[in-house]
């Protein structure tokens, strides 16, 4: 008697398939099901194997065929978070009915980045050139190793990047994957790679560039691709595991994941081993809750100290009106390498003062050392760096 673990979510969202062993999925938001065209009624009829599917999402339960396996069930510790699209003709209805009132700050955070900004976007699923992938996928790489830089942690993603970019590509032009960019000028400062099953969208790695931190580009991203897959029939925009804040404040659908452990109902030795793996699920589950609770207050003592020895980079003076336009000699090019520290303290500018890029030049100060002035079409700042 054989055992096979199967990693459910993974096989539907970076395989795009649904394990042989099940004959469809119900879906919980519709009365229609998914038909598996890869069943194999021969593993049903062999009954010489167990098998342990872990990470069953509630809405996109699994179905036996016939009545010759018992079917254990055990509630995972991890919740996964999904906003179902069904009802909704566009991302913006969506806002309206998720966070009613508060809708107008996601519109306002999307208005703020077009008016300082020259904003587009574009979703490449089902072609994408080789030399375009591979450029988008450098651009996500440098996002994410500085994004975790910033955060003092550790990117899962980056371990595995090599993986991540030789498989992609195809996925793309198979329409199993996509990649989502919003471009400010022609260059990348969101990136976000997506797996595609049966309609649903799966958001797997997503980073931006943290100089546009004041801008909120998640909350954008998400907004822009919600828009993306109601325009192309997607029935949700799934975000997985992981108890995330911006998560919680999204997602209309809070699930429990599932583990199952099947196997068949008339042999004594696959009873014996399927309890078995049963109870070793049960265990694993509650030492796994205790472990992570201990280690989510670790982190979170941790981060807090982190936070506390933070010494800020820099002082912005309050933000003034312009009287007259002063003469401050070349303005520097704040994009340059030597000068590309200056970005995220102009771009807080823009986000600030509501100016518009093309309408703003940086200056430094002669008479001040590690001074600079951030003059505007009508306001101006004037920002000191620390020693």
């Amino acid at each position: 008697m054989k055992k096979e673990s199967i990693d459910y979510f993974f096989e539907l969202f970076e395989k795009s398939s649904i394990p042989k062993i099940f004959s469809e999925i119900n879906l919980f938001d519709n009365e229609q099901s998914l038909i598996n065209t890869d069943y194999d009624q021969n593993l049903v009829d062999k009954k010489d194997t167990i098998y342990s599917v872990f990470f069953i999402p509630d809405y996109l339960r699994p179905v036996l065929k016939g009545d010759s396996f018992i079917v254990k069930k055990v509630s995972q510790f991890f919740k996964g978070y999904a906003i179902v699209l069904n009802e909704f003709a566009s991302a913006d209805a969506y806002i309206k009915h998720r966070f009613r009132s508060n809708a107008k700050g996601i519109r306002r955070r999307v208005k703020r980045l077009e008016s300082c900004f020259k904003i587009s976007e574009k979703t490449f699923y089902g072609a994408i050139k080789k030399e375009e992938y591979d450029f988008l996928m450098d651009s996500l790489e440098k996002m994410l190793v500085r994004r975790f830089e910033q955060r003092k942690d550790v990117s899962q993603s980056l371990i595995q990047w090599e993986r991540y970019k030789k498989m992609y590509f195809s996925l793309i032009n198979e329409k199993r994957a996509s990649l989502f960019v919003i471009y400010e000028d022609n260059n990348p400062i969101v990136v976000s790679l997506n797996h595609h099953f049966q309609g649903r969208l799966f958001s797997a790695i997503s980073s931006y560039d943290i100089d546009f931190g004041k801008f909120s580009l998640g909350s954008v991203e998400i907004f822009k691709k919600l828009d993306w897959c109601i325009a192309n029939h997607h029935q949700s925009y799934e975000m997985g595991m992981g108890d995330l804040s911006y998560k919680r404040e999204w997602c209309n659908h809070i699930y429990n994941f599932e583990h199952q452990v099947i196997y068949p109902k008339n042999s004594i030795l696959a009873k014996v081993k399927g309890n078995i793996e049963y109870a070793k699920v049960r265990l694993k589950e509650f030492v796994f809750k205790i472990a992570y609770v201990r280690y989510k207050k670790f982190k979170a003592k941790r981060k807090t100290k982190n936070l506390s020895n933070i010494v800020p980079q820099y002082k912005a003076l309050s933000i003034e009106e312009i009287q007259e336009k002063p003469n401050n000699g070349t303005a520097l090019d704040y994009n340059s390498p030597e000068n590309r520290f200056l970005r995220k303290y102009v771009f807080d500018f823009l986000y600030t003062a509501i100016e518009n890029v093309q309408d703003v030049a940086v200056f430094e100060d002669l008479n001040e050392p590690k001074t600079y002035l951030i003059i505007g079409k009508s306001k101006k700042q004037r920002v000191v760096l620390n020693d």
